[in-house]
């Protein structure tokens, strides 16, 4: 009986845990944030919501949208991955991205000094290059969904060393 009132407690302090999906607050910073929608909940079990933002929309601008970066795990047990889920209000559309990546096309004349030499090393880095669109991937460090769009902007203005920017698409493991 003890051992089911201490499973009990447990449970219940778990759910009421920042950043819980059941929570209703962030991990990072406390703020409160709508119900991750059941599509993305299902796709990311035990995902813990570190950032929300509203009509921060990484595909479409401000428009009405929003945004969780959520932590789970990756293929290995030990793998932290961020996943920014977003959602479109008004078409219901959920898309999934690498919270933490950005990849960049250089301008043909360019090359990876020039690009590194434009990084901010405290914030970003180089981690791989895509074999296949000859992208750099670029790790960032904040990963608000607010801050995310700001480097993606900032990075698509720099069209002299910069081609294109994008963020990662992320696919769920399909279960």
């Amino acid at each position: 009986m003890l051992v089911r009132y201490a499973f009990n407690q447990k449970e219940i302090k778990a759910k009421e845990r920042p950043g819980n999906y059941d929570s209703g607050r962030t991990a990072a910073d406390q703020k409160a944030f709508p119900p991750l929608p059941f599509e993305a909940q299902k796709d990311l079990p035990h995902g813990i919501v570190v950032f929300h933002d509203y009509n921060q929309s990484i595909l479409n601008g401000s428009e009405n949208s929003s945004s969780w970066v959520v932590e789970t795990t990756g293929n290995f047990r030990s793998e932290r991955l961020f996943v920014l889920v977003e959602k479109n209000i008004q078409s219901g559309s959920i898309d999934y991205f690498r919270a933490s990546e950005i990849y960049l096309l250089l301008q043909p004349e360019k090359n990876t000094a020039q690009l590194e030499f434009y990084l901010d090393e405290r914030i970003q880095r180089v981690i791989g290059k895509n074999s296949k669109t000859h992208e750099f991937i670029i790790q960032i460090k904040d990963i608000k969904p607010i801050e995310i769009r700001k480097t993606l902007q900032l990075f698509r203005k720099n069209s002299s060393l910069i081609a294109k920017a994008r963020v990662a698409p992320w696919q769920p493991l399909k279960r």
